[in-house]
């Protein structure tokens, strides 16, 4: 695509969220000069690059992280079934547990004796089935981590050094950019 037809290649979503353009494989992947070690010893550098490849790439990235988690899930799906069951049973229940609703409250106080064994059943299941939620949280933080890594040894070029601008200046907000800045990596200038 030509550098003319750039306002109208990102898709529009909510509240004026945009996401950019899939990059093709080549720019993606294959362009080997455009690899190199990080700046290791000069982090505000590293930081600049993470974050503008991942401003640049980042509907390569979700695509990446998408179909490497369900790759994962079709290799062990057993796995993530139980380590999701388990991470959200844990989850419920602690927000059973620390809830200031008003029935939820009472039920806790009027039936202490379940509410404690809901919670030590929950964490007994939760402790058998440890291995599969720790393959959850390997499907969900490896592909997190490969991109991330692409993101420290890919250069920036014109292009990407241009869609970073924008998202700085506030000309256009992305998906990427909503994410670190609730993350608290503020990309606007």
């Amino acid at each position: 695509m030509s550098s003319a037809s750039a306002p109208n290649e990102n898709m529009q979503i909510m509240n004026g969220v945009e996401v950019p353009p899939f990059r093709n494989f080549h720019e993606f992947l294959l362009e080997t000069n455009r690899y190199e070690r990080p700046p290791f010893n000069d982090f505000k550098r590293w930081n600049n690059r993470i974050i503008s490849n991942l401003l640049y790439f980042q509907t390569n990235y979700f695509v990446t992280i998408i179909a490497l988690f369900l790759l994962h899930t079709v290799y062990s799906s057993q796995d993530i079934f139980i380590g999701l069951i388990a991470v959200v049973a844990v989850i419920a229940t602690l927000i059973f547990a620390v809830s200031a609703d008003g029935n939820i409250k009472k039920m806790r106080t009027d039936h202490p004796l379940v509410t404690l064994g809901g919670i030590i059943a929950v964490a007994y299941f939760f402790i058998s089935v440890f291995a599969s939620v720790l393959v959850v949280v390997f499907a969900l933080l490896f592909p997190i981590f490969l991109v991330l890594v692409h993101a420290s040894l890919r250069l920036r070029g014109f292009a990407n050094r241009a869609a970073n601008v924008k998202e700085q200046l506030g000309i256009r907000t992305s998906v990427m950019g909503q994410l670190l800045d609730r993350t608290g990596l503020n990309v606007k200038m």
